[in-house]
């Protein structure tokens, strides 16, 4: 019997068990301070039970929070049906333990626990840097990512451990934001899930725990990863710590206060639909703009600029755009939601894209920009303007939509204007696809227009689209037929057959051209979103990978 109950519990002992981890912030040394408010009025009202200990770690302590018994949510539906069931009641308790070791505060939590815990207090990227610095590169089972270029947030995983790559991580828009994993060869543990908390799973007791919090803390230390896959982790890192938004929210207000060009205004998200004008809201802001410019809006504050702070424009102030159709309907942002630009803030350079912030790598940015300069060509010629549009009742002015532009440009240049026309071409990913807007057959151009370069989404769909229609035609000859035959119906046959010899049968010679309708920053300069940059300089490359040349240019808008 003495034998038997020996191996129980030594079995028990040997079982795998998973903690979360969190590391306190290094100015945290009280264990209340990793409390919410909440969790802080509960502490001093004696609503949570306390335990202290010295056999954990140097220190540590245990708040267990009891919650009133409740029936369970689908009691009501049940009971409102059938008759005898049994009035139950849950009791939903949890606990957080903190302790000290190796001169740190560390938590973990039990149940619901982590919702007491003020994020303010945390490392907020502790368990993702243990994870890239515990797990092979080429053994990955999940990764937790969003996207800035298109602003996709997912899910990656596998049933099997996979190689980096094999997820489809971007170098630089695909920001990973927890990672996981199994460990092979480690004693550390048998798999780790890292992202603002480790979620460490191993053979171990709580007792155990401080050692390996102590590895853990070396190992979020370590630059291993940077020899690795795991590399791309430092280009662009979104900022999740509530301290450092603050202060960079604040940076940002002062900033526009003081009339530097650092950031623009932009619509965040994207719309098929032409935007008619833009508007701002808030109080005082009536006015209505063909286009949307951080100039509008300081105006529109005029002495009352001095009064700004985060709250106005995060809650207050916003931009609305009302589209090209008959719903009338006007999308609403917030001010600091339509922010693009970046901000040097002790000693690292941060940027702003839709509301939330990333810290930049310096060397990432300049390649960056580099490629975007080197991409960036004048005109020979002035271009076509664009058109500006006042309504019957003169209150609202707007730009001409794409479509009418194009047109116009078509006629003027001697182009083929393919706005809105699809080619039907089974062979292709949808089956369908816009070779461009404009095509220039004399000068084997195939020419990608868009109004505005704010919207970060917008843009990087502009490119990626703009390089999609580029390969179909270069790889699918159905698709060259079809375009040939389109141009042949728009036009007539004699443009056709030059369309037909200009494309040959490999497209030599040709070149994928973005135009962009705009008007120039501050400082003269025409820019686009540093995460569409990005976007740009990875199609830019696969296009001439593909033997295009690739080149950007800018169309300005009519001054005011």
């Amino acid at each position: 019997m003495l034998a038997r109950l020996f191996l129980e519990k030594d079995s028990r002992l040997g079982k795998s068990k998973t903690y979360s981890l969190y590391l306190a912030k290094e100015d945290v040394t009280d264990f209340e301070d990793v409390f919410t408010e909440t969790a802080k009025d509960r502490i001093k009202a004696g609503d949570v039970t306390l335990s202290d200990t010295d056999d954990l770690g140097e220190a540590a302590s245990v708040f267990v929070f009891e919650n009133v018994p409740k029936h369970p949510t689908w009691f009501s539906d049940v009971t409102g049906v059938f008759d005898g069931i049994p009035a139950i009641k849950n009791k939903s308790s949890c606990a957080v333990v903190v302790f000290r070791h190796v001169d740190r505060v560390f938590v973990t939590t039990f149940a619901h626990g982590w919702q007491y815990i003020d994020d303010t207090k945390i490392e907020s990227d502790f368990g993702l840097r243990v994870a890239i610095n515990s797990l092979d590169d080429s053994k990955v089972r999940r990764i937790d990512r969003s996207n800035l270029g298109e602003a996709i947030k997912g899910v990656s995983q596998s049933a099997f451990q996979r190689d980096l790559q094999a997820f489809g991580i971007d170098e630089a828009l695909d920001l990973v934001r927890r990672i996981s994993g199994r460990i092979e060869d480690d004693d550390f543990a048998n798999s780790v899930s890292g992202a603002t908390a480790l979620k460490i799973t191993r053979e171990m007791t709580l007792a155990e725990l401080p050692e390996v919090a102590e590895e853990a803390l070396t190992r979020s230390q370590s630059t291993d990863y940077q020899s690795s896959g795991f590399y791309i982790i430092d280009k662009v890192r979104p900022i999740l710590d509530r301290v450092v938004l603050a202060e960079l929210d604040a940076k940002a207000v002062e900033i526009i206060s003081d009339g530097a060009d650092n950031f623009e205004l932009s619509m965040p998200g994207w719309s098929e639909e032409d935007v008619v004008y833009y508007g701002l809201k808030g109080p005082g802001l009536r006015d209505r703009f063909p286009d949307l410019l951080m100039s509008h809006y300081r105006n529109a504050l005029g002495e009352k600029i001095g009064d700004l702070d985060v709250e106005t424009i995060a809650r207050k102030h916003g931009v609305f755009a009302e589209f090209n159709n008959d719903s009338a309907v006007k999308k609403r942002w917030s001010i600091k939601k339509a922010l693009v630009g970046s901000v040097v803030h002790n000693g690292g350079l941060y940027a702003i894209s839709e509301g939330d912030w990333f810290r930049l790598d310096q060397q990432f940015k300049t390649d960056i920009d580099a490629a975007f300069g080197a991409l960036k060509q004048d005109w020979a010629t002035p271009p076509l303007m664009i058109v500006k549009k006042v309504s019957e009742d003169g209150k609202k002015t707007g730009f001409e939509s794409e479509l009418s532009y194009n047109q116009r440009c078509a006629v003027k240049y001697g182009q083929v204007c393919l706005d809105q026309e699809m080619l039907m071409v089974p062979a292709s990913p949808h089956g369908k696809f816009e070779a461009c807007d404009l095509l220039d057959i004399a000068n084997k151009r195939l020419i990608h227009v868009k109004k505005s370069s704010r919207q970060s989404s917008v843009l990087s769909h502009f490119f990626k689209q703009g390089s999609n229609s580029a390969r179909i035609l270069k790889t699918i000859p159905e698709a060259r037929d079809a375009l040939v035959k389109k141009v042949g119906d728009l036009t007539d046959a004699a443009t056709a057959k030059a369309l037909e010899d200009a494309l040959g049968d490999s497209m030599d010679g040709w070149t994928v051209e973005f135009h962009i309708v705009d008007a120039p920053r501050k400082n003269g300069e025409f820019m686009i979103p540093f995460f569409s940059r990005i976007t740009l300089r990875d199609e830019a490359r696969m296009l001439k990978g593909m033997s295009f040349d690739v080149c950007l240019r800018f169309i300005p808008t009519p001054s005011a």
